[in-house]
């Protein structure tokens, strides 16, 4: 999906100076410019392919494609480093998503609750992060919080 929406961009920055000139401003604007036009830049891209419309074509997609493109064909810019408060705030999303199940939970569900199966998540998570992957990040952060859903299920059919 992420590759069809690079694909995308990389062939929509190809064909048109003025979208390429808009690109090269967000990224030297930074990572939190660049992400907030992705919707931009999907909208175009669905127009130019109203059948690209899809999952191939997601916000979040996008917003990862456009920092994959950013990092290839412009290093330099401030767009193509890590962005630590984005990371966090994903984090802070997944968290707060979690918590609103951990808080329904019975003191017997807690303290049968294992967290040991998102670990592996979480070291796929730091190495995105150290070498400046934000699609591989946003993918890891996200198994992480299916595999700890998981977990809090497991642990309220154990104590049961």
């Amino acid at each position: 999906m992420r590759a069809r929406a690079t694909h995308a961009i990389a062939e929509l920055l190809k064909a048109s100076p003025e979208w390429r000139r808009f690109f090269r401003e967000c990224c030297e604007a930074g990572a939190l410019r660049l992400r907030s036009q992705a919707v931009r830049f999907r909208d175009e891209l669905r127009r130019r392919d109203p059948g690209a419309d899809g999952e191939g074509l997601a916000l979040t997609s996008v917003e990862d494609a456009l920092l994959t493109v950013a990092r290839k064909v412009l290093p330099k810019t401030p767009a193509a480093e890590w962005d630590p408060e984005w990371a966090a705030q994903l984090c802070s999303d997944a968290l707060s998503r979690l918590a609103e199940h951990y808080a329904s939970s019975s003191a017997a569900e807690r303290s049968a609750l294992d967290l040991s199966s998102g670990d592996g998540w979480q070291d796929q998570m730091h190495r995105a992060a150290l070498s400046n992957e934000p699609a591989a990040f946003r993918e890891a952060l996200a198994r992480w919080e299916r595999a700890t859903l998981a977990a809090l299920k497991s642990a309220r059919q154990g104590a049961a």
